[in-house]
């Protein structure tokens, strides 16, 4: 053992039987890392907190976006920042032990020898529908379904909620707009928004210089001379340009910005009028003789152009720092009421909306969001009533939820859900003899049995011969592994199995040969990639299998005062 993992799993056993039960995974680690000696500077913490998008306006750090996110969220700068530490840190030990995986060549060969393996194989499917009309169910049956499984025939656990909600939206549409406003705003964002930059396009000729820059510059300026006495450009660029990517179009460049050239070659080009020819010009690529064929200026649209987009830009801007003020102001109305939502509503001038029948997977106008199911189905405000925290739903909705009344799952009388358990062993029932039917016709395959025979047996027609891989497109993942679970067939014979399918159906196989899979490439540095690929893979493997030993192995001291005080 490694001796950063030997240390990592020791200490992973120590911090398990320091915690008590109510630790979980992640602060487990935490504890690890900072038992390590993992370590992340107060910089570094900044860079990475700098380098979040949602952070950003105009791709950089925005403090006042910062902090308006967490007061949406209920938290404190210094809490974010400090579990946002633990966050990096964590990931510094894990990146270590990543990079302690390693793996040898022979290793790598035979994982894609077993990964890329290839197997030619002839199968017969055996439809379950086959066997649905001969499945037969007694009420003896179903009864003993329905006692054996009673939990899965519950009504779901059920919310009515009443909410309120801000929305960019809304507020967006009651900003009031004035003309001079708007002209205001449209002389400030106009030449960012509303200007499209000048296009030119070109042709060119490459002359890489090679060994030699003096011939090659020489070289240019012939090309650049017969160009200007009259030579066609563009047969001249496909007979002489070093350059594969535009030869091929006589040297057309298409159109394009400023900033889509180097430096030189930019200064040259959009110096140059429509018609012109200029050259040689040296780049790093070597020299250019560059043709302008034509110049598509860059505009400002007007005012009056651009009016209603300008109107729905200029809303959403001064909409959006009284969105984040309102949803402040929510948050901790909301959390002075604690436990009703009426006086928040009417303070705030917002409707009091409610949803009927909210279960874990969501409903209403809510859909599946994690977040407002993971806030209703909390403790504080399923069990103590108290109105959830302000929760972010996408970047222009926030809602505070509280449940007016819960509905614990109950139990589904038998005759409710006797059709549901009748199919339910009836499909059991024919996929079972599908099942069977396929073991019987495998045996005779295995006999020496041709698959046509079996099939015709079967009152099935046998499926094309075809080489599978084991992640091939379309193949039932429980049909490759049975495919590539039974051992290599001797030289004359097969190897034969059975799968069955999601659907009950089930699918009798003969394996006629097996290839093992081969190295897609001789290159060295493409192998050593794969190399460094496949140990990254092992070191995440060691880093989870290790978590994993030490949280099952680990003795959990209980403070059996901390219970007493609960009951």
């Amino acid at each position: 053992m490694r001796p950063l993992i030997a240390r990592l799993a020791a200490g992973l056993r120590r911090a398990f039987a320091l915690l008590d039960t109510g630790a979980n995974r992640s602060a487990i680690i935490g504890r690890v890392a900072d038992q390590l000696g993992y370590r992340v500077g107060d910089r570094e913490l900044a860079e990475a907190i700098a380098a979040i998008p949602a952070l950003q306006v105009d791709g950089k750090f925005d403090r006042d976006r910062y902090a308006a996110l967490l007061r949406q969220q209920g938290r404190t700068e210094a809490r974010f920042e400090e579990e946002f530490r633990d966050d990096l840190q964590v990931r510094q030990m894990q990146d270590a032990v990543t990079a302690s995986g390693f793996a040898l060549p022979d290793e790598l060969r035979r994982r894609v020898e077993i990964g890329n393996e290839t197997r030619d194989a002839q199968m017969v499917l055996v439809p379950v529908d086959g066997f649905l009309a001969g499945a037969t169910v007694t009420e003896e049956q179903v009864a003993k379904r329905y006692e054996e499984r009673k939990g899965q025939f519950l009504t779901p656990e059920k919310a009515n909620l009443q909410y309120v909600e801000i929305n960019l939206g809304a507020i967006a549409a009651g900003v009031e707009v004035n003309e001079p406003k708007l002209r205001e705003f449209y002389d400030q964002v106009a030449a960012e928004r509303y200007t499209t930059t000048e296009r030119r396009r070109a042709r060119h000729i490459l002359v890489e210089s090679g060994s030699d820059d003096a011939a090659a510059k020489a070289r240019a300026g012939q090309l650049a001379a017969e160009a200007r006495a009259g030579a066609d450009f563009a047969a001249l660029a496909t007979k002489n340009s070093d350059d594969p990517g535009s030869k091929g179009q006589g040297g057309d460049l298409g159109w394009s910005t400023r900033d889509n050239f180097v430096g030189p070659f930019a200064d040259a080009l959009f110096g140059m009028q429509p018609g012109e020819i200029k050259g040689p010009v040296k780049t790093q690529f070597g020299y250019h003789v560059i043709k302008l064929e034509g110049v598509e200026p860059g505009a400002q649209r007007s005012f009056d152009d651009v009016r209603a987009e300008l109107e729905a830009d200029y809303r959403r801007e001064q909409a959006q720092a009284l969105f984040y003020e309102r949803s402040q102001q929510l948050a901790d109305e909301s959390f002075a009421a604690l436990t009703e939502l009426e006086t928040v509503a009417n303070k705030l001038g917002l409707e009091l909306r409610t949803v009927e029948g909210y279960t874990r997977q969501g409903g209403g106008p809510f859909g599946t969001e994690k977040k407002v199911i993971d806030a209703v189905f909390g403790d504080e405000v399923l069990k103590q009533g108290q109105n959830s925290p302000a929760v972010s739903i996408g970047d222009e909705t926030v809602v505070v939820l509280r449940v007016t009344d819960h509905q614990l799952p109950q139990q589904r009388p038998l005759a409710d859900v006797r059709g549901e358990i009748e199919t339910s062993l009836r499909a059991e029932a024919a996929g079972k003899a599908a099942a069977a039917a396929a073991t019987a016709a495998a045996a005779k395959l295995a006999a020496g049995a041709a698959v046509a025979d079996v099939a015709r047996d079967l009152k099935s027609q046998p499926l094309p011969a075809t080489t599978v891989t084991r992640r091939m497109e379309g193949l039932p993942p429980e049909l490759a592994k049975a495919l590539f679970a039974v051992p290599s067939p001797p030289a004359g014979k097969v190897a034969t199995g059975t799968a069955q399918l999601d659907n009950g159906s089930a699918v009798v196989f003969a394996v006629t040969s097996v290839r093992p899979g081969t190295m897609p490439t001789t290159d060295a540095a493409q192998i050593a990639d794969a190399l460094k690929q496949l140990g990254d893979g092992i070191g995440l493997a060691e880093f989870s299998a290790y978590v994993g030993e030490a949280e099952r192995t680990a003795k959990i001291t209980r403070n059996a005062q901390v219970f007493e005080a609960a009951q």
